[in-house]
């Protein structure tokens, strides 16, 4: 029977928990990117099926548009995953208050000359 906690690793998953936590949402971002690329020749977004199956060279548009997904939403997942690293030891993130800085002062106007000019910058 497997035991599960701490001391349990899924074998070809990496011992260190960042690295696991960098894998696991990487292979999900993948996963997705999967998903919307198979949704975009599916719903032939703009016509871009027909743009590629008429293609020459059908596979390097394809490469493309993979690698660019992959990239765009494997990155979306591990960042949204490391920006939740916090959440379960504070109770979320709390908003930060910025009234306290402006306790003790006051906003005044600054006076500014206004010149007509012809809308270029004056040479330094």
């Amino acid at each position: 029977m497997p035991r599960f906690g701490k001391a349990f690793i899924r074998p070809g998953l990496p011992a260190d928990p960042l690295l696991r936590l960098l894998t696991v949402n990487g292979l999900a971002g993948l996963a997705v990117a999967a998903l919307v690329l198979a949704g975009i020749f599916l719903t032939n977004i703009g016509n871009l099926r027909n743009l590629v199956l008429n293609s020459a060279e059908p596979v390097i548009p394809v490469i493309l548009l993979a690698c660019g997904l992959a990239v765009t939403l494997g990155s979306v997942v591990i960042g949204s995953a490391i920006m939740l690293l916090g959440e379960g030891r504070r109770g979320g993130g709390t908003p930060r208050k910025v009234s306290h800085l402006f306790t003790h002062r006051q906003l005044r106007p600054v006076p500014v000359k206004a010149t007509r000019g012809t809308g270029k910058h004056p040479a330094h």
